[in-house]
């Protein structure tokens, strides 16, 4: 059985099950940040400082660190526009469109849970 390492503050200390599909899952949307973002990036495409602005407790290099799992993990891709002052763009790839329905159903089980 092989583990998958992420380059990540926290590494973690047993395998991953591969033919576990809600483990496997769960691990590329896991993240202090990553759930805010997906959410934001599956309503449209945003520059780094826009998502700043939309989690402003979160750290510049704590996003960067999750932005660049989500694109290794396929989820979201970068784009470097050609032109001065740079312009860098994340959005969601098709793969990452699919958790959609998936943050919509966690979405209604977090209002149930919020009464």
């Amino acid at each position: 059985m092989a583990t998958i390492k992420k380059n990540t503050l926290y590494e973690r200390k047993t395998p991953l099950k591969n033919d576990c599909s809600i483990e496997k899952t769960l691990y590329v949307i896991s993240g202090k940040w990553k759930p805010a973002i997906l959410n934001e990036l599956l309503k449209t495409n945003q520059r780094l400082r826009d998502i700043q602005k939309g989690l402003p407790e979160a750290s510049k290099r704590a996003l960067t660190q999750q932005l660049s799992e989500m694109i290794k993990d396929g989820l979201i891709e970068k784009k470097d526009f050609n032109q001065f002052p740079k312009k860098t763009e994340y959005s969601i790839t098709p793969l990452g469109k699919k958790l959609s329905s998936v943050f919509r159903e966690l979405s209604k089980f977090g209002n149930l849970l919020i009464g």
